[in-house]
């Protein structure tokens, strides 16, 4: 991992808590971050693998 990949995960990460954060340069943070480092995301399930508690804590 390059400081720059580092960086934009930190940003993206810290913009959940920044209530004035600019949702396109989140967004497009976040689709760089997708791509560049895409272990730090959960698997995408599809919904018929779903179990009924799905979502919930």
């Amino acid at each position: 991992m390059n400081p720059f990949v580092a960086r934009l995960i930190f940003e993206t990460w810290a913009a959940q808590f920044d209530p004035e954060a600019d949702a396109s340069t989140t967004q497009a943070h976040h689709i760089i971050v997708q791509q560049a480092a895409p272990h730090l995301y959960a698997p995408m399930v599809p919904p018929t693998f779903r179990g009924p508690k799905w979502g919930t804590r």
